[in-house]
């Protein structure tokens, strides 16, 4: 039985552990929830898509051997997990973490990516000088209390917006380009980020894009990605295009626009703004003029370049009076070289700039045309006659002049084109054309398989030109335009009358038309002309322009760049 002294030890033992108990639960009352201690972090990690160089999306998901990472904003401290829920585009994740319990926190892909995170700041390149790839960088971050039953969400987007620079068809090879807002914003190089606003700043105002390989755009236009921050372009952007030969070009926008993080923004299209220029062959020149000086005159208004075949004939070994009836003069190699032929039984590799004979062939008889192939090799279209040389398509090495590789029968041989996209040489004669690849190739007794022979829809075929990487224009008797991939022909109504056309030159994009008609002659010969004649439409039955060349017999005329 309790006694008054067992009463008193009791209630001093009671006492003491209630005043313990009031102490204790003190201290935890007011105990540093933001105090650093390990703790378990439920994070919600997902995937936004990505864009790659071509503009195509990429949506990532966590797989089972994946890991990803989570660093403390205030001092960098780095933490892996693997996925609780792999296979899916968002999982959770559970870190083991040394940290208070409220804390911004900062999850990247790919987990080596050159990120640098602490002291509240987050900071990554956009590099001022880039190739034209895309690497991704997909970025997060989220301010929770991490140990908290929400626990963090974090979604890992592209932190670079992407400008895809659209540069159109033309007769030039980008090498470079450079972007830039017009009010002078930052947008590439180092970029620092708030991790907890994730408001940011880069200091470059340019990205420049230095192409790893040339892009030629004589056959088709090309788009080039550019990595640049997501920023508000104020006063519009700029880029300037740089093409091999040394020649600007600018596109420019003065209006405002959102460049968001991971999205893309297609520029408006940049083209050359060079005036076109054309080339003339017949008689014994090659000219080049300038068609905005000359266009509704006469050539010489406009002209730039001559080329006079006597010039060569000390070179080709003949007399200057075979340097002459010249019927075609082929712009090549992007235009830096040219390759003319000549009736009188020569074909010739001129250096545009400097005017050099590079290659020279005399055996192919009634030569009327000619194409620079793959492998730095020559084919030759040689045309009517009666020796074993005429109606043939012959074959040469360009860095040896008069050696030739192989020859392929073709009647009337009048005209010879590459086509890229099907790997395919094209060749015209009188009603049909010949389809041949490239055989050996890689040996030095490389030849012209004939692969088919398509016949065409009418006879006395003289030209045949490529339009666009899946379109050639076949000419003479009408004009057609045939599709390498259906081998369908389209009737052109334009040249509905026409029954003597030597060239047709086709621009599908702009539908504009260079040619040279001797429907009915104006030159000595039955089969010349003195107008290059131009068209805008197609099906239209008129022309649009034209320019006069009276003191020579036209045979073809060329587009050096539209």
């Amino acid at each position: 039985m309790f006694t008054p002294r067992n009463t008193m030890i009791f209630n001093l033992i009671m006492g003491a552990c209630l005043a313990f108990s009031a102490t204790a639960c003190s201290d935890d009352d007011d105990k540093d929830f933001d105090a650093v201690t390990e703790r378990a972090a439920k994070v919600n990690i997902g995937f936004s898509r990505y864009f790659d160089a071509n503009g195509a999306s990429t949506q990532l998901k966590w797989n089972s051997d994946d890991q990803a990472i989570l660093r403390l904003a205030s001092d960098g401290s780095s933490y892996m997990a693997s996925p609780i829920r792999p296979g899916q585009t968002s999982s959770l994740f559970l870190f083991t973490v040394k940290a208070p319990g409220a804390a911004t926190v900062v999850s990247y892909w790919p987990t080596d990516a050159p990120v640098t995170v602490g002291n509240g700041d987050v900071g990554l390149e956009i590099p001022a000088i880039q190739d034209g790839t895309v690497t991704p960088l997909l970025i997060g971050a989220d301010t929770q209390s991490i140990s908290s039953y929400e626990g963090c969400d974090i979604t890992l987007r592209q932190f670079p917006a992407l400008m895809m620079v659209s540069i159109s068809r033309g007769n030039y090879t980008v090498e470079s380009i450079d972007v830039r807002g017009n009010a002078g914003e930052k947008l590439a190089g180092h970029v620092s980020i708030d991790a907890a606003t994730w408001a940011f700043s880069a200091d470059a105002e340019t990205a420049h894009v230095d192409l790893a390989t040339p892009v030629s755009c004589a056959l088709d236009g090309t788009t080039i990605a550019v990595q640049v921050a997501p920023v508000t372009l104020t006063e519009g952007y700029t880029v300037t295009v740089n093409t091999t030969d040394g020649h600007s070009f600018n596109v420019t926008s003065s209006s405002p626009v959102i460049l968001e993080s991971g999205e893309i923004f297609i520029t408006n299209s940049a083209s050359d703004t060079e005036p076109s220029h054309l080339l003339i062959g017949g008689s014994d020149k090659v000219h080049i003029v300038n068609v905005a000086q000359c266009m509704g005159a006469d050539y010489k208004a406009g002209l730039e370049w001559t080329w006079e075949a006597e010039d060569a004939a000390d070179i080709l070994g003949i007399a200057k009076s075979r340097c002459d009836h010249i019927d075609d003069c082929k712009p090549v190699d992007n235009g830096s070289k040219i390759l003319v032929s000549s009736s009188y039984n020569w074909c010739v590799l001129l250096d545009k700039a400097s005017k050099q004979v590079l290659f020279h062939a005399l055996d192919c008889a009634n030569a009327h045309s000619a194409e620079l192939l793959p492998g730095n090799r020559i084919a030759v279209a040689c045309s009517d006659g009666t020796t074993s040389n005429h109606n043939q398509v012959r074959l040469y090495d360009a860095a040896r002049s008069n050696v030739l590789l192989d020859s392929s029968p073709l009647v009337s041989a009048h005209g010879v084109t590459w086509c890229e996209s099907t790997q395919r040489l094209y060749a015209v004669g009188n009603r049909q054309i010949n389809v041949y690849s490239l055989q050996d190739w890689d040996t030095s007794a490389p030849k012209l398989k004939l692969e088919k022979s398509i016949t065409t829809p009418q006879g006395s075929n003289h030209d045949i030109s490529l339009a666009d990487p899946t379109t050639l224009v076949v000419a003479g008797v009408r004009a057609y335009l045939f599709d390498v991939n259906t081998e369908s022909f389209t009737e052109m109504p334009h040249f509905a009358a026409s029954t003597q056309l030597k060239s047709v030159n086709y621009n599908p994009l702009t539908s504009e038309l260079w040619y040279t008609d001797a429907t009915v002659p104006e030159g000595t010969q039955s089969w010349s002309t003195h107008t290059l004649r131009y068209a805008t439409d197609p099906a239209a039955t008129s022309m649009a322009g034209s320019i006069r060349i009276t003191d020579m017999d036209v045979y073809k005329v060329r587009v050096l760049n539209w």
